[in-house]
Parts: structure tokens; sequence; C-alpha cells
């Protein structure tokens, strides 16, 4: 089941971007001290995104909390945890399995959107409570944190371009998450990046594999200007 709901993600990412590329440089990530990834939520495919980052980019087990984890079920093959917004009894067990999952597998990384909903960039970043980090921190002792902006570009392709980068990583909350997650972004989205590394090539467009050129000599006669 984990391969096929692996190869399903693969092709809904592949289907959905041309490429998907991380910006800048890679923070040193401690090999085995839990990663709580904090990041923007812009894109249906904003989860996809982090489960390749994490699992197949870094090669470590991922945790994702996902809030309409009872429609797709099956992505607990890939980590998914349910986090239904009106179930806080199931929302505290998804905490516990968490810190479980933690203490079992050190090298575990969370990919946890503090939004907390899906919503348009064009209304930037929700605030979120920076106490959510506070009370996250206590339950998951020594564990690392580190922001992941999100920004979804069109670079002349077909398929838009997914970017990523990250922040530094950090011990404790600082209660500055938000700004530091809105910089990341903003720095996406004013330019574009050179320092990339594509981490996944996604579906060509037809305009990128075809070429017509060998039949331009029987379109000519259409550039002179008829009498």
């Amino acid at each position: 089941m984990q391969r096929l709901v692996s190869a399903l993600m693969r092709h809904e990412l592949r289907q959905a971007f041309r490429r998907v590329c991380w910006v800048g440089r890679w923070p040193d990530l401690p090999p085995n001290m839990p990663v709580v990834i904090y990041a923007n939520h812009h894109h249906f495919y904003d989860g996809h995104l982090l489960w390749w980052l994490i699992t197949r980019t870094l090669g470590r087990p991922g945790i994702t909390w996902m809030a309409d984890w009872d429609r797709f079920p099956f992505f607990a093959a890939a980590g998914a945890q349910p986090f239904p917004p009106d179930d806080a009894a199931r929302r505290r067990a998804t905490l516990r399995r968490t810190a479980r999952h933690f203490r079992d597998a050190p090298s575990t990384m969370l990919a946890y959107f503090p939004e907390g909903r899906l919503h348009a960039p064009e209304e930037g970043i929700d605030a979120f409570e920076a106490r959510h980090f506070k009370q996250l921190d206590r339950i998951f002792s020594d564990v690392q944190w580190w922001p992941v902006a999100i920004h979804v570009a069109w670079w002349g392709d077909a398929q838009p371009t997914a970017l990523l980068t990250g922040g530094r990583l950090h011990s404790q909350p600082t209660r500055h998450e938000h700004e530091t997650l809105e910089r990341l972004w903003l720095s996406l989205r004013q330019s574009h990046p050179t320092d990339t590394e594509t981490l996944f090539e996604g579906r060509r467009s037809p305009s990128d594999r075809w070429s017509f050129s060998f039949a331009s000599p029987l379109f000519t006669r259409y550039l002179t200007p008829r009498p």
C-alpha cells in the first residue's frame, strides 16, 4: 500500500508541476533529532511537496497532520495523521502518536501548516498564534523547528514551477515564526531565483516535446501579403 500511495502522489506532482526546485543553501539538519517543518499553505499540493522534500529528497520518515483525513485515509500509508478541526479528542490522539514517533524514530520530520487552512496566496500569510508553537514545544521535547516557504511560479511553461526555500533551524519557538516565514515566502515571490536545485522534473507539455520546423517551407506562402 505504501508503494501504491507513493506512486499516486508522485504522479499527481508530475501532472501538477513542470518542476520542483529548492532555492538557496541547505541548512545543517541534525541526523537523529526530530524536525518540525512549519510552512505556508497556498496550494492544494503543499502537503505533497513537503512529503517529497522529507521522504524523497532528505530520505527521512515524514508525518503530516491532515484535516480531511477521513476522506482520504489511504494517505496514512504516506504518513498522514487525522487532525479534524471539529474533534479535539482525535487531535490530541494524533499529538500523542506524533510524540511517540519522535521518540521511536528520532529522524522523523513533521510537516506543519500553522495557518490551519488552505487559502489564496493573494491573501498573504495568515496570522497564527505564537502560543501554538509553545504548546507543541511542551509536547515535543528536543525537536528542531525549520521554516520552509512554498511558492508556485510561472516560468513560461504550460505547467507552473514549485519553489521551496528554508530558513535557519531553531531549537525553541522564537515568537517570530510568522515574520520569518513571511520573509522567506516574499523572497521567492520578488524575483526569478538563480540559486536553484531541481528536486523533481514534472510533465513536459507538448510544446516542450514537439517541433514542426520541418514543415516551415509549406507555410511560408502565408507570410506574403495577398493583393
